[in-house]
């Protein structure tokens, strides 16, 4: 990779993760206080989420190329979540249970990545318990979307709620930490 087209991606990257950030803790407030949503709602929203998450991972493992040992994995997950959320949008009237295991599926892979981050990406060490703390709510919401997919609506809203504001405000914190260095 060039030098200036690093340099410019190094500088525009920030706002990516500000955007990220954003949009997962705007999930997470319309989870938790309109969960009353009908499913196609929450499936859009879900899908519009997961699309600009999956998007701002591949730039971020694309900018990491090479550097490292988690670049790959930030790939690995961006694809996988840009696929998840291109799947949303061309079925938007999907029943429940196939909605939960899907989202219990991502947010069990993103608990892992999570964690993955916190052992072995030695640039967010400052954050690191953070990222341990999203990676077991991670796996622990995806285990339990996949173990009780039809437990009820409302609880799933509301444990989706909570996940998504705590990660997008890690991802925040990381926009923060971007900028400043």
């Amino acid at each position: 990779m060039s030098t200036n087209v690093k340099e410019y991606v190094d500088s525009h990257v920030f706002w990516l993760f500000v955007l990220q950030g954003l949009v997962t803790v705007g999930f997470g407030i319309i989870a938790l206080f309109f969960p009353g949503l009908t499913l196609a709602s929450l499936v859009t929203w879900f899908a519009v989420f997961v699309t600009v998450v999956g998007v701002v991972e591949l730039v971020h493992g694309f900018r990491d190329l090479g550097k490292g040992a988690s670049w790959w994995f930030s790939l690995l997950v961006g694809v996988v979540m840009l696929g998840v959320g291109v799947y949303l949008v061309r079925n938007p009237a999907m029943d429940q249970v196939a909605f939960l295991a899907t989202v219990g599926a991502l947010v069990l892979v993103r608990g892992v990545a999570d964690l993955f981050v916190s052992a072995f990406y030695s640039v967010m060490s400052e954050h690191r318990l953070m990222w341990v703390v999203s990676g077991v709510l991670g796996v622990v919401v995806g285990i339990w979307l996949w173990r009780y997919p039809v437990a009820g609506m409302l609880d799933f809203v509301w444990l989706l709620g909570l996940y998504a504001l705590f990660l997008g405000s890690i991802n925040l914190a990381h926009a923060v930490r971007m900028h400043d260095e």
